[in-house]
């Protein structure tokens, strides 16, 4: 029986290093975590991003990750953030004390967007995450069966790059029927690239009796990362929502994102966690307070 939650992994000389959890919730919601990595405080971000003219995978002040111009941009010091994709299409950064959900107006509270429908699918990554430093993740020593390695035999690297980015591709129920099985029993589906070329991607199932039959495919390749006064960090984006042209033609769309570690305190508007209120008084078994 399928348990729907993995560890994704990715060996290199002999080290295994624990990049990210994806698992399904029980509405078929899919949700992404980074809480290997020894960073403890987040920066989060709202922003437009132009799909004419951003610069993928570069984040020291490239056009897809500059924040002098975001929607939002919030603080959290919580290293379980999570990524979740619920199955109407609501995209969000949520976790244990965070601002998350919708008011009752539908205002989004924390950092979100409303974007494509689980059921209905999309082209294109769901969410990446791009990652630089592998050693201040942790070390795993073993696999099993909900474990998803890749290994550096598997990429070809670029020469000058630094850095790997991890893309999941969320595919409805119908496209199981393009899955196919290898000999030691790893499933995989094949895509076409923009290029023209053909991409294979590692494929994490839900749960049996998950409501909605979508999947993930991921994807891993290496990359140029820049974050100046870190030597190790990542990154983690969702799919973008509010789909729009502006006046020269050029396509945009609304995406959230989160980095660890952040780095000073710039332009940072708000925090979004919750004001922990004074605990409760504790009283013994004599009735006094403690």
């Amino acid at each position: 029986m399928l348990r729907g939650k993995y560890t994704i992994l990715f060996a290199e000389h002999g080290i295994f290093h624990k990049l990210c959890k994806v698992w399904f919730g029980s509405d078929g919601s899919y949700y992404v975590t980074v809480p290997y990595h020894s960073a403890k405080k987040a920066l989060l971000v709202k922003q437009t991003v132009n799909y004419t003219t951003s610069v993928p995978h570069t984040v020291d002040g490239g056009e897809r990750y500059s924040i002098s111009d975001a929607m939002d941009v919030a603080s959290s010091d919580d290293k379980r953030i999570k990524l979740s994709h619920h199955p109407d299409g609501f995209i969000q950064f949520s976790g244990s004390g965070i601002t998350s959900g919708k008011a009752s107006d539908g205002t989004i509270k924390g950092i979100g967007v409303q974007s494509w429908p689980l059921q209905q699918g999309c082209r294109g990554p769901a969410f990446g995450m791009t990652m630089f430093g592998l050693d201040q993740f942790r070390h795993e020593t073993k696999t099993d069966d909900q474990s998803c390695l890749f290994e550096q035999e598997e990429l070809t690297i670029i020469p000058g790059t630094n850095g790997l980015v991890l893309e999941g591709h969320y595919f409805p129920t119908m496209w199981r029927r393009f899955i196919q099985t290898t000999r030691d029993g790893k499933k995989t589906i094949s895509i076409v690239h923009p290029t023209g070329n053909i991409l294979r991607l590692k494929v994490l199932l839900p749960p049996d009796r998950c409501p909605i039959g979508g999947f993930l495919g991921l994807e891993f390749c290496s990359a140029l990362v820049e974050i100046v006064g870190t030597d190790s960090g990542y990154i983690l984006s969702s799919s973008t929502g509010n789909i729009r042209k502006n006046e020269k033609g050029e396509v945009l769309g609304d995406a959230i994102s989160c980095m660890f570690p952040r780095i000073g305190e710039t332009n940072i508007r708000r925090s979004i966690e919750h004001i922990n209120p004074q605990p409760p008084y504790l009283i013994d078994g004599n009735g006094n307070i403690v």
